[in-house]
């Protein structure tokens, strides 16, 4: 939602207690900490990760993330049962030519050290290693930090070739978000534009290659399956939603993904929205205990959940009218803005040939205020949709200014690995 939009009054008591002192729905300034971070948190990725893993809480994370990761791949099932929809590898409208070029171009430069720590086979097992944390440990290799000026160059222009117009600039806002909130906090050495990681798999111009970047809020996992493109998972978030200043003052984020979920759920039944909404609130004190991860928040599909076991909850598309089920198609379009023309058309199109098998979860209000959660899921897409706590400001509650999205296919899509055996 806009935040020059004419909104309803926060009456609600637990509401106005959580965000009274804001404006807007997408006010962060009563949430930025009163004192930047003192010089020994402004540390960079890797040093950064070196102090946490003397935590158990990190060190934890980090071993029972790789045993996931090491785990065979199976896919996200609804009951623990795989399931996949047919599909075989087709011409998608992959700027396949474009892609290559811009990959060769980042070969071209690589240093040595750089390229050996980039570069994989095909099927490597780290297409499994991303994560969202603001971590950067052994596996995670090197990134864009590490990188010169004409490896970074050339690692976007790989990503700008294999994203649409808009998507690129969406990932640069992201990016720049990122660099936005650490300068909010003083911690700019930390959270920046370059705290990623990146890889390349396989060989530009083989039938199979692809690449990956992945870091605090931008995820990425883009394949070439032969003539078919895929671009999943991909998790996409921004804390704070809002840049308000600097050269990139107007940035806002997800407004999208958020204005075309509140015209869906406003706009069902009253039968309908109540078999959708599991959870009316998402305030602390109302989700269940459990349910909120303590990095996830109430995401199911994120990090090293390839092979989680996610049922179906909430309302079946199948009872949609007609126009319920335009409204979420249009929602489902906004998860899908990096992709380019044809294979974003492809996707759409996969996803409306099995719209009746597509599931609406719900969680909060949808009023101007409240923050919630969303679900959808069908045999061939999984879309979540998150308003968080806080990270690095201060809100006890999650808000509207920190948003998280995630997409997956499921059923052993993701990665694309449903196609490999079939090139």
């Amino acid at each position: 939602m806009s935040h020059s939009k004419t909104l309803t009054p926060l009456t609600d008591a637990k509401l106005k207690a959580a965000f009274g002192a804001m404006a807007h729905p997408r006010d962060f300034r009563p949430f930025v900490p009163a004192e930047k971070a003192p010089a020994a948190l402004n540390s960079t990725r890797k040093d950064r990760t070196a102090e946490v893993m003397a935590t158990d809480l990190i060190r934890s994370t980090h071993d029972l993330w790789g045993a996931m990761m090491a785990e065979p791949f199976k896919g996200i099932t609804t009951d623990g049962t795989l399931r996949p929809a047919p599909r075989v590898p087709a011409p998608n409208g992959a700027p396949r030519m474009e892609m290559e070029a811009a990959a060769q171009a980042l070969l071209d430069v690589l240093r040595p050290e750089i390229a050996s720590q980039i570069l994989f086979d095909t099927n490597a097992p780290e297409w499994r290693r991303w994560h969202n944390m603001p971590v950067q440990w052994d596996r995670d290799g090197v990134g864009l930090e590490e990188m010169n000026a004409a490896e970074r160059a050339a690692m976007h222009g790989l990503i700008r070739a294999s994203l649409s117009e808009a998507g690129y600039a969406h990932v640069v806002e992201l990016m720049e978000v990122n660099r936005f909130s650490g300068a909010l906090i003083g911690r700019e050495k930390y959270l920046n534009e370059h705290c990623y990681t990146v890889g390349v798999f396989g060989k530009p111009g083989e039938a199979v290659w692809g690449w990956q970047i992945y870091g605090h809020h931008l995820c990425l996992s883009c394949r070439l399956i032969g003539d078919t493109y895929i671009l999943t998972p991909t998790f996409l978030a921004a804390e704070p939603t809002v840049v308000d200043e600097g050269a990139m003052a107007g940035i806002n984020a997800f407004v999208d993904n958020e204005d075309r979920a509140l015209d869906l759920i406003r706009a069902l039944s009253p039968d309908l929205r109540a078999k959708a909404v599991t959870l009316n609130s998402i305030l602390n004190a109302d989700v269940p205990e459990g349910r909120r991860h303590w990095a996830d928040s109430l995401h199911l599909g994120g990090a090293f959940q390839d092979n989680r076991v996610i049922p179906l909850e909430g309302v079946c598309a199948a009872e949609f009218t007609d126009g319920d089920k335009t409204r979420l198609m249009e929602l489902f379009e906004t998860f899908f803005l990096l992709l380019p023309e044809g294979p974003k058309q492809a996707r759409l199109a996969e996803i409306a040939a099995y719209l009746d098998d597509t599931w609406l979860c719900w969680m909060g209000g949808h009023d101007d205020w409240s923050p919630f959660y969303f679900r959808l899921h069908s045999p061939v897409v999984l879309a979540e949709f998150d308003h968080h706590q806080a990270v690095f400001l201060t809100n006890s509650e999650p808000a509207r200014f920190h948003v998280h999205t995630l997409t997956r296919h499921p059923e052993g899509g993701d990665y694309g690995m449903d196609l490999l055996d079939q090139i």
